[in-house]
């Protein structure tokens, strides 16, 4: 770890870090920071909010978030959290979210980063890593696992009541009822401003959700129950077709 950063430190940082471990899942608040940061579970899952998306951010994979990004962070239990926050000018053509697979070499650099709390480019050893990092982050870019976000007010509701765990086994028909929608003008709606039915976004909520639970440790069978789902094969067939991968490499 580096000694007390002063004042006079801040212009030569090229990398900042920030290391937290979470036992219990939750949902933090909405903020931004000046710097864009990298979001990366050495431990567990992420969905993360950003742009009017919820992104998903699987073992082995990080999300790229822009400077002065409002966001918000739904973690899973066991977490352990691996930011890195990049100096401005060293990415400024990352203007949207991005989502990256973490190599080995990405992950170990991270990590070497995070336990120094910082880069500095005074430090040869400090530039080599910085680019490093950078050249792993532009050569690994992953396919996204997002949800698009109606705006809509009444869409956008529920959406929000599709995300929560105990409105799982409630009728479509129920839940739009109670966000002043109709079925037909729901699935209009959906269709339109995210590019799918409610019925399908409310099935991939559910799955990313399983995701998050069972990269923080819960048993498969207790993460296809939460997720809708009476038969482990039915929910492990979905849980594949849908990220590329069965339920258990999502520890």
């Amino acid at each position: 770890m580096r000694t007390r950063l002063t004042q006079a430190d801040e212009p030569h940082l090229i990398i900042r870090s920030l290391a937290v471990n979470y036992t219990a899942g939750g949902r933090g608040d909405v903020h931004s920071h000046p710097w864009p940061q990298f979001l990366y579970a050495s431990k567990g899952a992420i969905r993360a909010e950003v742009n009017n998306k919820s992104w998903i951010i699987p073992p082995r994979r990080g999300l790229w978030v822009p400077a002065k990004a409002p966001h918000r962070l739904d973690r899973s239990a066991n977490l352990q959290l691996r930011t890195l926050y990049v100096r401005p000018n060293l990415v400024p053509a990352r203007a949207k979210p991005l989502a990256v697979n973490v190599s080995g070499l990405l992950h170990e650099a991270i990590m070497r980063v995070c336990a120094l709390t910082c880069l500095d480019d005074r430090e040869a050893t400090d530039r080599h890593l910085g680019a490093i990092i950078l050249h792993e982050m532009e050569q690994v870019t992953s396919p996204t696992i997002t949800l698009t976000f109606p705006r809509d007010a009444r869409a956008r509701k529920l959406a929000g009541l599709f995300l929560e765990p105990e409105t799982v086994d409630i009728p479509l028909e129920a839940l739009c009822t109670d966000c002043g929608l109709s079925r037909r003008t729901a699935e209009r709606v959906f269709e339109r401003e995210t590019g799918v039915a409610p019925g399908q976004w409310r099935r991939f909520a559910a799955l990313s959700q399983s995701l998050v639970n069972i990269a923080g440790g819960m048993k498969i069978e207790h993460a296809a129950l939460a997720a809708g789902y009476q038969s482990r094969s039915a929910f492990s067939d979905a849980f594949a077709k849908t990220f590329g991968f069965p339920p258990g490499r999502a520890r």
